[in-house]
Formats: structure tokens, sequence, C-alpha cells
């Protein structure tokens, strides 16, 4: 089921394209809705303002997790550890990916715009129907 389950999380990824990242601070859980893009084999990239508090979340403790819905019960939980960037060559590329981000950023050199790679280790995927989660760890 590994190969399987990779392919279904990442095509709900896919259509759904906004998910609930899942950071901490202080202990609390902080969750909110993020535009992302999977990338490669085995990573969720976003951008956001480098001085937001995701990124001191983030800088503070590199575990987040990533929730997919598709509003018919489909929906795929991603794990990982979390690193920014300011690579222009990626930023250029979630820039292509993302056309959305000119609402938020100048352009892909924008001194604010970071992009955060999160390199998924463990993906849980329930389809309608399903009673237990399809686990693939990488």
């Amino acid at each position: 089921m590994g190969a399987e389950t990779v392919e279904k999380a990442k095509k709900l990824v896919g259509d759904v394209v906004v998910g609930n990242l899942a950071t901490v601070e202080d202990g609390q859980p902080r969750v909110r809705p993020i535009a992302m893009k999977w990338v490669g084999e085995r990573e969720l990239w976003f951008a956001t303002d480098g001085g937001s508090r995701k990124v001191s979340q983030l800088e503070s403790n590199p575990a987040a997790e990533v929730c997919f819905n598709d509003g018919q019960w489909n929906h795929v939980r991603l794990s990982g550890r979390a690193s920014m960037t300011q690579d222009d060559a990626d930023r250029t590329k979630l820039w292509e990916l993302i056309p959305e981000l000119g609402h938020h950023f100048s352009g892909p050199t924008d001194p604010k715009y970071t992009l955060v790679k999160i390199a998924v280790g463990r993906i849980e995927y329930m389809g309608t129907g399903m009673t237990e989660y399809a686990v693939h760890e990488f």
C-alpha cells in the first residue's frame, strides 16, 4: 500500500491545494490554512513572510503536520520537519506554481518572501469508507 498511499496523498494535495498547517508555540498547537504544493518525491512547499509567527514557531520546533481534506471525507495527514530558505531558484519555482503569491509579495525576490519546505516523513491517508489510516513512512 506504500506507493499507492503516496500517490493518493499527492493527488489529494494537488486537488485541494490549501491545507491546515499545525505548529507548536509554548506547548500550544497552532493551526492555520496555507496554500501548498507537493514538490518532488516528499516535500511540501509554501511561502510566508519571514517575520511571521509560523516561521519563529518552526525555527523553535521544526516538527509540523499538515492536513488536507477534500470535503468528501477523504483526507491526508502529512508530518515532517520544516526548514526555511531564501534560495532564489526555489522561490521562483514556487512563485510559478502558486501565482496567487502575487497578492502577498511583490515578486519572487521580495525580501519578505520566505519559502518553507516540509520534508514529509510520514503519510496517513484515509479515504471514504476506510476505517483506519493507510500509513507510509519514508
